[in-house]
């Protein structure tokens, strides 16, 4: 009785732990799929379950909005966060980091009917790019920045596939998993064949400094993934 009296009046220390996970609510497929404020399935889904498996605590998914989640990682509001590299945060030194697990490529593709060019050079002046908000695209912004090429954002990846099946812009730019994906549900997608690859990037998983977990608990289990192939069998899923 004085054991539960006390949890009573110390409920954070007594609670029972959670791994809080992020969750991006502009998600796509294959990486997430939401069931309304609910993370449920994807690449993001099933990475968190083979940690949780790892560090046996149970994972509670914080959804949020990508702008936020430096700051939710800032204020000790979550323990992982994965699909980010360094070089995506204004704070990568507040994050203990796994290093690479797979590579993700973003690629230039255009509408059915529209010419590969050989570089960005060769895109006519004054062409529309479908992008995602609030993404950084470092090879294409001197183009942006030049007015050679003209930016519209559309919410998520899936959206960018959308508006170039019904051909709003001559050009995009998408994950080239995310892509793949799209094109495979949607037959009829009006894509063109060719792919101009624009970058290339770690997926990395980052560790919260001020997290409620100790980093090297959740690398440890992060090092048995990578020995055990759980990543190659968790994208092979998807592809």
């Amino acid at each position: 009785m004085a054991l539960a009296s006390a949890c009573l009046l110390l409920q954070p220390v007594c609670a029972a732990p959670v791994l809080r996970y992020s969750a991006v609510n502009s998600w796509n497929m294959p990486y997430g799929r939401f069931e309304g404020e609910q993370l449920v399935d994807g690449i993001m889904y099933d990475l968190a379950k083979a940690v949780e498996k790892q560090v046996r605590i149970p994972v509670r998914f914080v959804v949020l909005p990508r702008k936020r989640v430096d700051s939710a990682a800032l204020h000790g509001e979550i323990d992982l966060r994965c699909y980010v590299t360094p070089q995506w945060t204004d704070t990568p030194g507040q994050y203990v980091w796994t290093g690479r697990l797979f590579d993700v490529t973003d690629v230039l593709f255009g509408g059915e009917n529209t010419a590969e060019p050989r570089e960005l050079a060769d895109i006519p002046a004054g062409s529309l790019v479908s992008t995602v908000l609030g993404y950084g695209y470092p090879t294409l912004e001197p183009h942006f920045s030049s007015g050679h090429l003209l930016r519209e954002d559309a919410g998520d990846q899936e959206k960018v596939n959308l508006k170039m099946s019904a051909a709003r812009t001559p050009y995009a730019v998408s994950e080239t998993m995310a892509l793949n994906w799209y094109q495979r549900l949607t037959p009829k997608h009006r894509h063109s064949g060719w792919r101009l690859v624009i970058a290339r990037s770690d997926f990395q998983c980052a560790v919260p400094k001020n997290g409620s977990i100790a980093p090297a608990r959740i690398l440890k289990a992060f090092e048995a993934l990578k020995k055990s192939n759980q990543f190659e069998e968790i994208l092979h899923k998807y592809r």
